[in-house]
């Protein structure tokens, strides 16, 4: 099948493969502007079987898969929910310009996709208006990404924590925006134990020099009051 997106062809063909895969692109950035980029496809041993009826297997289909994917990404497989295989792709980078290296080669087109100021800026549109195929509507399509910060405002389908994740609708042009608030100390959810932490070296700052000075005091004091009485 011809499409001007590859990542769109790529998807028909696992939708007319399989009855139930998922497919996760997953990126993760970092407040330096690094990080990885993972493309993630979910088998059910349904999945497995259906592959069987082709005379393939997981790891041909996989194999056939990891030629489409960014030049160096590397593979492994995981289990997950007991029963699932993944077959997943995984490219690091180490800025900003090193995702939007990525990014090009699958065609993805590049809104905006900058660190500056303190705010990461990420917009990108993804075109899946290739040719119809009822089929690619049974594949669960999620783009995802981890943002750095506090997130500021995105047009994403749901949000955890600094997780956005987009449902992909084939069939139509996907436009995804985000933008977080990179600067600041992100203490998670253990800021007490630091606040704690905080006070407790502040107090050992303020109280151990008056207590040495004190003691000090007192000896020197006690010292010249003895001289005096011996004199």
């Amino acid at each position: 099948m011809k499409t001007k997106n590859p990542l769109f062809a790529l998807f028909v063909l696992i939708a007319l493969l399989l009855s139930a895969c998922q497919i996760n692109m997953v990126t993760e950035i970092n407040k330096e502007g690094a990080g990885v980029y993972r493309n993630e496809f979910g088998f059910t041993a349904e999945d497995e079987a259906a592959l069987a009826e082709f005379d393939s297997s997981l790891d041909d289909f996989c194999n056939d898969v990891g030629e489409d994917m960014p030049e160096g990404a590397t593979f492994y497989k995981e289990t997950r929910n007991k029963d699932e295989t993944w077959c997943v792709f995984e490219s690091r980078f180490a800025s900003i310009d090193g995702l939007k290296s990525i990014y090009g080669e699958t065609e993805t087109r590049i809104n905006q996709l900058d660190l500056t100021e303190g705010q990461l800026t990420y917009d990108l549109s993804l075109d899946l208006s290739g040719d119809e195929n009822p089929e690619l509507t049974q594949t669960k399509v999620s783009w995802v990404v981890k943002m750095p910060g506090k997130i500021l405002e995105s047009n994403a389908t749901e949000q955890n924590g600094n997780t956005l994740t987009w449902t992909l609708t084939p069939g139509k042009q996907n436009d995804i925006r985000a933008v977080s608030e990179v600067g600041g100390i992100n203490l998670g959810g253990d800021w007490i134990w630091y606040l704690l932490g905080g006070g407790a070296f502040l107090c050992l700052c303020c109280f151990v020099p008056l207590v040495i000075g004190g003691v000090a005091f007192f000896l020197i004091r006690r010292k010249k009051t003895s001289e005096i009485s011996a004199s």
